[in-house]
């Protein structure tokens, strides 16, 4: 191993600079929103061809996932197709493997006013995910290229996937996820950092519910008695849920959207109510699932009325771990011995795919995209010069783990 591989790769990336800002733009401007399949099969071809021209050495695989399943205005589950999956393999292997992973999908549909890049002011880009979590690609793909193109020469193997659902729960991809957990030692995430520029630690976990409460219409003025209101009932049920809010630390119940009724003179027969709730951890979850258990028990004892849940909490709290505090520690020495600057950690409410790997026992940390902010709005923006500053980081945590550095991140682990 040439010990000037690392000296190397800030030129490089400083070389790159206005390359990345130009590849996040093209990638930006292209629409992958999580419902929109022929975007997220375009963008799919996009990253194909982009990614890793030269395959020599890397080994690359689309991956097909089931499709998610949403439940309708009236009710009735139905299947949506989801995108690839996308997966670079390099020496897989080897004994010591390290996944690096990030979406691709956005929050912006077709119909979003907000579908291009711009710039707003110096160092400050703005447009439809670029940070969340396109700019993370791009770091991605400019870490590995730094070290391999200035002669990289590794033990450790590395797999890049990108996934197409992450902003509606990747409820496609978390099946694969679980199954390729174990088969890396440590979790590298894409997420942008905080504007600040600390690092997310820890997690609330997370669950998106649907309420389908089901009745009976009668006609509201000669045959009231006969009905049973959906909508009523649906009502007294939300209320008792938001009720729940302030009674556990950390555990919040949004009621985020209601659905049902028509004509006032017709009792309904129908009423759906959505929701999310947020857990600080596991005893949290548990302490939720019984009461919303007690919530639906109770209202499905009315005759002619029935309450059926459809969801549940698929972002488990991610929690503070050894292996999660060491990989942190490790990070830490980065930006201190790399970049001269000390690294600050904050916990969030927010969740991502890290939460689903950090269950499936893959220790991680899912905030080494660039810095930005503004998410899931009109006025997302990112730093441009942040993509360079964190390939930096991540070729030098690779680098170093490489070289046996950070031997306290290798586990026992399978192969997958």
């Amino acid at each position: 191993m040439s010990a000037g591989i690392l000296d190397a790769v800030p030129l490089w990336l400083d070389e790159q600079q206005d390359c990345m800002k130009s590849d996040l733009f093209a990638l930006a401007n292209q629409n992958s929103g999580s419902d929109n399949l022929p975007g997220l099969l375009s963008v799919a071809q996009w990253l194909e061809d982009w990614f890793w021209p030269d395959l020599a050495n890397v080994s690359f695989q689309r991956v097909a996932i089931p499709p998610r399943q949403l439940v309708n205005a009236r009710g009735v589950v139905e299947q949506l197709e989801a995108g690839p999956i996308l997966r670079w393999d390099f020496q897989p292997q080897a004994k010591r493997r390290v996944l690096l992973m990030i979406h691709y999908d956005t929050v912006f549909g077709v119909d979003h006013v907000f579908q291009a890049c711009r710039d707003i002011e110096e160092d400050k880009l703005g447009g439809p995910g670029v940070a969340d979590a396109k700019g993370g690609i791009v770091v991605i793909r400019n870490a590995l290229q730094a070290l391999h193109q200035n002669g990289w020469q590794p033990d450790i193997g590395w797999t890049v996937i990108l996934n197409p659902d992450e902003e509606v729960g990747s409820l496609s991809s978390t099946g694969y996820m679980v199954q390729v957990a174990n088969a890396f030692d440590f979790g590298l995430l894409f997420e942008p950092s905080l504007p600040s520029g600390e690092l997310v630690s820890n997690r609330k976990g997370s669950g998106n519910f649907d309420f389908v409460v089901r009745g009976r219409a009668a006609h509201a003025g000669r045959h009231f008695e006969d009905g049973r209101n959906a909508v009523a009932l649906l009502s007294r049920v939300l209320v008792q849920l938001d009720d729940l809010n302030g009674q556990r630390k950390g555990t919040t119940i949004n009621v985020g959207a209601v659905q049902g009724g028509g004509p006032v003179n017709i009792v309904p027969n129908l009423a759906i109510g959505r929701f999310n709730a947020r857990v600080l951890d596991q005893e949290s979850q548990w302490w939720f699932e019984g009461k919303l258990k007690q919530i639906i028990e109770a209202a499905n004892q009315q005759e002619g009325l029935s309450v059926e849940l459809h969801g549940g909490v698929t972002s488990p709290p991610k929690q503070l771990t050894p292996e999660i505090e060491s990989l942190m520690r490790a990070i830490e020495t980065v930006y201190r011995e790399q970049l001269g600057k000390p690294l600050a950690w904050r916990a969030t409410g927010g969740v991502c795919d890290g939460n689903k790997l950090a269950a499936a026992g893959l220790p991680n940390i899912d905030t080494l995209g660039p810095v930005g902010d503004g998410l899931h709005s009109s006025k997302e923006w990112v730093q441009p010069s942040s993509l360079a500053e964190k390939a930096y980081v991540i070729a030098s945590i690779l680098e170093r783990y490489d070289r046996g550095e950070l031997e306290e991140l290798a586990r026992v682990r399978q192969r997958t």
